[in-house]
């Protein structure tokens, strides 16, 4: 076979991959788009309903109830708006229609730029074959097949696009076609560089903090403090707490830029409204902000010299961030506020709603904040007391309780697990995964065994289980979460598949990940490790939170970029929303109607959507399933 031969055949069988894959593609969302379609009916019909209903009840005047669904079924939005309020289950179904209009809309974006890229890719490999051979006659063939084949000729998903434009704007944007596209229409969302203006905000008051910090940890340990402020050392495990969680968030900031950078769909993969969302520049702006607010509050606490009552510094700041996290008011970023709230909510009630990526994601990343809620046991115990003899009464290392809270983030990792193998059926990897966590609170509790009662056999029977999970753990980090030691991978030791371009980066995080995995081994001696200065026990506990807070920062990086490839390689871009209503066959629309107010027993916040993304999962639950 000649070179020409096989150049042409090479690229006549690309072709038609992307022709076979194209009109797969065109074919879901034809099907999406078609039962949007009728469950929009369905919702008009009942709306309808609903509004001649409310008419009669308000007026005798059958002509009246008329004139007004007439105008409903017009499409006069912004009267019926002012005139009639449908019910809470409709205000649900319609949430969750429009919702669905939108992803499908942004998946058929998607599949335009598909084509638009496959199409020009082919004629610019030809010309360029062309120019290089100087074989003019088998490239003119090729490229009339090109400019013939489905998807250059192909107008149905253009028709699909036009339909659903259509019936967005006439329903959900007042008959504002400029309104309806701006809602439609999804930004590039690109990793360029902040606005100057934003990136000299973030310097100014992060380096702002800096030298607040540093004064407010001299005055703090100068010996005259102790006098003036002898609560000074739950003081300072408190705001450091509260640093570890800001530090995590102007890390997490940088991790988002990567993401961008490296064109990992991030947006994607934790489920966060593409079109209205923050970027890296905005989280970090939000962080700094939380960093500059905490570092004044800190000074002022320790470097102004108040009295005993300075306590109150500490209920002050807590209220204003909690204040500006948890505020319900359409301000501040409420829809990114809100994601948080929800996702923190479906951690907290883990087992009981179906786990997706975010969900999972976040316990983790909780798992290594477990510091600060240990903190949330010493504020408890000091406000208990009035901040007085806190050193004798709350000695918090010594509680079994304490030893709960710090359990607490794998706990509901476990039961994530746990929740994951039921929907799924699949043993590996969740039970397995149970292990891990299950492995990490057995070792908790035998460190707080070890403090608490003493002794060798305790003490042998932490160190014994701290190696066995810091090797499991490890092992996971490496092999599933990152997806690392590929059989026969280009690169070695690493996978295949590289978002990040340096391949150095990998091997760096490896190590750093494993030693980091083993840092507890200090405490077993911390002497010999601080090179035979003296370090307070709440210290070295300080210092070890800070690097898993770091160990956490690296482990993000690769972890998303995993699932991204996962994504990419099994062409998940788009999420199917479930549709309000359960239309099992054609024919039986007439009853679903009737059926809708009896099954819609459960709010609409609190049904799961359920994402294909995650691996080894069940099939979405139906969408009125409790």
């Amino acid at each position: 076979m000649s070179e020409e031969q096989e150049f042409f055949e090479k690229v006549e069988q690309e072709l038609t991959k992307v022709n076979d894959f194209y009109r797969q593609k065109q074919t879901l969302f034809q099907t999406r788009l078609d039962n949007i379609k009728r469950q929009q009916e369905i919702y008009d019909t009942m709306l309808g309903e609903e509004l001649e209903a409310s008419a009669l009840m308000r007026t005798s005047s059958i002509d009246q109830g008329r004139a007004m669904f007439s105008r409903v079924a017009a499409g006069s939005s912004g009267n019926k708006q002012r005139e009639f309020e449908p019910s809470t289950q409709l205000r649900a179904a319609r949430n969750r229609l429009k919702s669905a209009m939108l992803e499908a809309y942004r998946g058929m974006e998607l599949l335009k730029n598909y084509r638009v890229l496959c199409y020009t890719a082919f004629v610019k490999a030809l010309k360029k074959y062309q120019k290089t051979a100087g074989w003019c006659r088998g490239t003119d063939h090729m490229l009339g097949r090109v400019d013939g084949c489905y998807i250059a000729t192909s107008e149905r998903l253009n028709a699909m696009s036009a339909e659903l434009e259509g019936m967005f704007v006439s329903r959900y944007a007042g008959g504002s076609r400029s309104k309806g596209m701006e809602k439609l229409r999804v930004s590039a969302g690109g990793g360029g560089g902040g606005s100057p203006s934003c990136v000299f905000r973030c310097g100014l008051m992060l380096g702002a903090s800096a030298p607040l910090i540093a004064r407010a940890v001299y005055e703090a340990n100068l010996l005259a403090n102790e006098d003036r402020v002898p609560y000074h050392r739950q003081l300072l495990q408190l705001y450091g707490g509260i640093y570890l969680i800001l530090l995590f968030a102007v890390l997490f900031s940088l991790n988002i830029m990567a993401w961008a950078r490296a064109h990992v769909n991030y947006r994607f993969i934790f489920e966060v409204d593409p079109r209205d969302y923050l970027d890296s520049w905005q989280f970090l702006e939000i962080s700094s902000v939380f960093v500059l607010v905490t570092s004044c509050v800190f000074w002022a606490n320790f470097g102004l010299h108040i009295d005993r009552s300075s306590y109150i510094c500490i209920y002050v700041l807590i209220g204003t961030l909690l204040g500006a996290l948890l505020l319900p008011i359409d301000v501040f970023y409420w829809t990114s506020r809100r994601w948080l709230m929800r996702s923190l909510w479906r951690l907290l009630l883990s087992g009981f709603y179906r786990v997706e990526f975010r969900d999972f994601f976040l316990g983790d990343e909780m798992c290594s904040l477990t510091y600060t809620f240990s903190m949330v046991l010493v504020f408890g115990c000091a406000s208990a007391n009035h901040w007085s003899d806190l050193d004798d009464v709350c000695d918090t290392t010594q509680w079994w309780s304490n030893a709960a809270f710090l359990m607490l983030p794998n706990l509901l990792r476990l039961l994530q697990c746990i929740r994951r193998f039921l929907d799924s059926g699949d043993a590996f990897p969740h039970l397995a995964n149970g292990a891990k966590y299950a492995s990490t609170i057995i070792t908790i509790w035998l460190a707080s065994a070890n403090r608490i009662a003493g002794g060798t056999a305790w003490r042998s029977l932490w160190v014994a289980s701290a190696i066995v999970n810091s090797c499991f753990t490890s092992l996971w980090d490496l092999l599933m979460d990152w997806g690392l030691f590929e059989s026969h991978s280009k690169h070695r030791f690493l996978r295949s598949e590289l978002k990040f371009e340096r391949a150095w980066v990998y091997y760096v995080a490896i190590v750093v990940d494993v030693l980091l995995r083993f840092f507890w081994i200090t405490q077993i001696s911390p002497s010999f490790f601080s090179f035979g200065h003296k370090f307070h026990q709440a210290t070295m506990a300080y210092i070890a939170a800070v690097l898993e807070v770091v160990r956490r920062f690296l482990w993000n990086f690769f972890r998303v970029e995993n699932e991204h490839i996962s994504n990419c390689g099994q062409f998940r871009a788009t999420t199917d929303i479930p549709l309000p209503f359960n239309l099992p066959k054609p024919q039986d629309e007439a009853h679903v109607a009737a059926a809708f107010r009896n099954e819609f027993e459960h709010d609409y916040e609190a049904v799961s959507v359920a994402s294909p993304r995650i691996p080894n999962s069940a099939p979405p639950s139906p969408p009125l399933a409790p």
